[in-house]
């Protein structure tokens, strides 16, 4: 297969309640059935929000919630990467930030686990430390989830795999940069955000995909402060050669969509 249609829902979250997401993904999915998408796209934490408390919603990889997910995409017949989740491992409950890619027959592909933990997900979260790369019926997929695309050194590890798409799932905040403000352009998220995934689509040779969260989100802390996060918007589909196909207008919830020729991988890809 070498063009291929891709969705990206850059998606505001309800906090803390992983049946609504649920529904609400199922809507937006079957809204855009008709478009026979190839890949869809959810962003960071989009079935809970960050967990700084609550990690009651934290999830098994036996969870009920990953057979919903096989179900839209057996049903809808799309390769899905349903954002990003804490998902609890091994004996002890080690939470990662993780996401994973379902085929459109149901198969969970497999899990990748967030490598590089913003400041507030360390106190809380374990770091991942293996790549993924998942093979779907169009071609090899790798997921990053948000921090990990400033990494020069992840995006080098996944050259060595080829990958066909690179996909960053992201709550990427205009609160982030807050305790820089005076030292730094009032932009800057809009600029790394921007640079970096076009970089990172000419350092792989490949499509890049960034997806990011919409609109804002109060945060319970565990200590019960409330923490507001306002998106930066900014989802794009960049293309090998570093051009933007498209991008979101602005912060809100938006749908972003391309047919994308993955023949445009094959420049100098076995060269460098």
């Amino acid at each position: 297969m070498k063009k291929i249609t891709v969705l990206v829902f850059q998606y505001k979250t309800i906090y803390l309640n992983i049946e609504a997401n649920l529904l609400k993904m199922e809507r937006l999915i079957k809204k855009y059935f008709y478009l026979k998408t190839d890949l869809v796209v959810f962003p960071e934490y989009s079935l809970t929000g960050p967990l700084f408390s609550n990690y009651n919603l934290s999830l098994a990889d036996d969870s009920f919630v990953y057979e919903r997910l096989s179900l839209f995409a057996k049903k809808y017949h799309i390769n899905l990467i349903p954002g990003s989740f804490i998902r609890k491992v091994g004996k002890d409950n080690y939470n990662y930030n993780s996401s994973c890619l379902i085929n459109r027959d149901g198969v969970n592909l497999g899990f990748y686990d967030k490598q590089y933990l913003w400041s507030s997900e360390k106190k809380f979260l374990v770091a991942g430390d293996k790549d993924v790369v998942f093979k779907t019926d169009f071609g090899k997929v790798a997921i990053q989830i948000c921090a990990d695309l400033h990494s020069s050194k992840l995006s080098d590890q996944y050259r060595k795999h080829m990958p066909d798409i690179i996909v960053n799932l992201a709550m990427w905040a205009l609160e982030d940069v807050s305790g820089h403000k005076k030292i730094v352009p009032e932009n800057i998220e809009f600029l790394q955000t921007e640079y970096l995934s076009r970089a990172r689509a000419v350092e792989n040779r490949c499509y890049f995909i960034f997806c990011n969260f919409a609109d804002n989100l109060d945060i319970i802390a565990k200590t019960g402060r409330v923490y507001k996060e306002t998106s930066v918007g900014n989802s794009m589909i960049v293309n090998p050669y570093g051009e933007i196909i498209v991008k979101a207008s602005n912060h809100k919830e938006e749908v972003i969509m391309a047919e994308i020729d993955l023949t445009k991988n094959n420049w100098s890809k076995y060269n460098y």
